[in-house]
């Protein structure tokens, strides 16, 4: 029987946003774009706490009605501007938790910019990691070949030039013949505490979790959040007796 360790989950929501202001608190159809990872991380049963880091009032005030959520941390302004690394602010985070509620041995990062996780997503995520005893967990998205790194081009010293070299590879001219290339979603990090301590949250062992779900999204710009509205109604339909809206 595998032994879960204890599992901390964080929720940064940084106040600032240049290109949609207010992200975290914007409704996204009558629900604050971070209830739903909220309410993602609400469902798990493998995380032992959850805080939210944050440097928003508002955003502190509605974690506090969430009772699975433990506390939202009031982040320093050194650490919410546009140039913070997010290690920066999980270390902090992690600080925290370890001063008031004990050790923890994996740390599940969870950005509100991904809202549509579906049901069970986390834990399978957890599993995954302390399954293979790994350092670090990212999900992954298969690139479609349109966008296949081994038919990109780059403009080099000599002109046109293949952007990766594969050694002793053609070109490959059919797209059956491309080797699959994934890309980070965003939607889930796992690391290590002691992979954190070393200023990483992806490293050493690293193992992934390949989504493959219609419904992915990471909300940087304008045109993000208009597709996350075309999405949105698709994808509670399919979690309607999961989550609660």
């Amino acid at each position: 029987m595998t032994r879960f360790p204890k599992i901390l989950g964080l929720i940064p929501a940084r106040m600032g946003s240049k290109e949609v202001p207010g992200k975290n608190m914007k409704l996204l159809d009558g629900m604050p774009l971070i209830q739903y990872t909220f309410e993602a991380a609400e469902q798990s049963e493998l995380l032992d706490m959850i805080l939210v880091s944050t440097d928003c009032p508002e955003t502190a005030f509605f974690a506090n009605c969430f009772a699975a959520i433990t506390a939202p941390i009031l982040r320093p302004a050194y650490l919410a501007t546009d140039h913070t690394p997010m290690i920066d602010v999980v270390v902090h985070a992690l600080n925290y938790a370890e001063e008031h509620y004990g050790c923890f041995e994996y740390l599940v990062l969870l950005q509100p910019t991904c809202p549509f996780r579906v049901p069970g997503m986390i834990d399978d995520t957890i599993r995954r990691i302390v399954q293979q005893n790994a350092d670090s967990l990212v999900t992954l998205r298969k690139i479609p070949d349109t966008f296949n790194p081994f038919w990109a081009y780059a403009f080099g010293e000599n002109g046109l030039e293949r952007a990766i070299h594969a050694e002793g590879r053609p070109m490959f001219t059919r797209r059956q013949d491309l080797p699959a290339a994934y890309h980070r979603d965003g939607e889930i990090y796992i690391a290590h505490t002691s992979l954190i301590r070393e200023g990483l949250i992806t490293g050493g062992k690293t193992t992934a979790w390949l989504n493959e779900h219609a419904f992915g999204i990471n909300i940087d710009t304008p045109a993000d959040w208009m597709q996350a509205e075309n999405l949105v109604q698709q994808w509670k339909e399919q979690t309607k007796n999961i989550f609660s809206y």
